[in-house]
C-alpha cells in the first residue's frame, strides 16, 4: 500500500476545517463538567442528606452506560420529540432549524459532569479534615472555610486527574460522527470518499489529534508547575 502524501495534505486541511466542531465538543462539556461536576463533589463529600445519595447514584449509573449508546438514545428523543416541545413551548423551531452538535455537546456534557466529580470528589478527600476544624476555629463559616481553606488545597490535587479528563473528552469527541456530526474525523475522511484513500485521511485525523493533546499537555505541564508552587507557598 502506497502512502500518498497529496491525499494526506487533503484529508489534513479538509480536518482542520472541522477543528472549531471539535473544540466546541471539547470545551463546552468541560467548562459544564468543572461547573457542575465540583458542586455534585463537595454535596458527596459533605454529605448533604437525601441529594447526596441521589447524585451518588446517578454518577455510579451513568458511568456504566457506555457514551455511544447514551448519544443513541439522545439524538432520537431530540429527533422523535423536539417538534412536539417546540409546539408545547410556542416556539416556531422545528428539530431541522438545530444543529444536532448541542446533542453530542448534551452527551459529552454529562459524561463530562460525571468523571469530573469523581475526580473533585478524591481530591477532596486527600485534603485533611483537620482543614475543616482549622476554618472552624477561627471564625469562618462552612462556606468560606470551603472557599478559602479546601478548594485552594485541592485544586493542585485535581490538575493530573483534570487533564486526563480533558484527554479523554478530546477523544470522545470522535463518536458524535455516529449521529452525522461532521468534527475532525468525519472532516478528515471526507475526501477519502472521492479518492479512497482512506488510511491518509485516518491518518490525518490521527494527526490533527495528536497535535491537540500535545498542546494541552504541553499547557497541562505549566499549569501543574504554577499550581505546585503555589501549594508550596501556601503551606511555607
Amino acid at each position: 500500500m502506497n502512502f500518498n502524501l497529496d491525499h494526506f495534505k487533503e484529508s489534513l486541511i479538509y480536518g482542520l476545517m472541522y477543528l472549531p466542531n471539535t473544540l466546541r465538543l471539547v470545551f463546552i462539556p468541560l467548562v459544564i463538567g468543572l461547573s457542575l461536576g465540583t458542586l455534585i463533589a463537595l454535596v458527596r463529600v459533605y454529605k448533604v442528606p437525601v441529594i447526596g445519595s441521589l447524585l451518588a447514584f446517578f454518577v455510579t449509573v451513568y458511568q456504566g452506560v457506555p457514551i455511544v449508546v447514551a448519544l443513541m438514545i439522545y439524538n432520537l428523543i431530540f429527533m422523535l420529540k423536539f417538534n412536539d416541545l417546540a409546539a408545547f413551548l410556542h416556539l416556531k423551531s422545528e428539530v431541522s432549524d438545530v444543529n444536532n452538535i448541542w446533542v453530542g455537546i448534551f452527551a459529552l456534557s454529562l459524561t463530562s459532569v460525571c468523571s469530573i466529580s469523581e475526580a473533585i470528589r478524591g481530591a477532596l478527600l486527600s485534603i485533611d479534615k483537620g482543614q475543616n476544624e482549622a476554618g472552624d476555629s477561627v471564625g469562618l463559616t462552612k462556606v468560606q472555610t470551603i472557599v478559602r481553606i479546601i478548594i485552594p488545597q485541592m485544586i493542585p490535587v485535581a490538575i493530573p486527574m483534570l487533564i486526563n479528563n480533558v484527554v479523554g473528552l478530546i477523544k470522545a469527541s470522535s463518536v458524535v460522527m455516529a449521529i452525522g456530526i461532521v468534527e475532525i474525523v468525519a472532516g478528515a475522511t471526507i475526501p477519502s470518499s472521492r479518492t479512497y484513500a482512506f488510511f491518509e485521511g485516518y491518518a490525518a485525523a490521527a494527526m490533527i489529534y495528536w497535535a491537540f493533546t500535545a498542546v494541552v499537555e504541553g499547557l497541562a505541564q505549566k499549569l501543574k508547575k504554577y499550581t505546585g508552587k503555589f501549594r508550596r507557598n501556601l503551606y511555607d
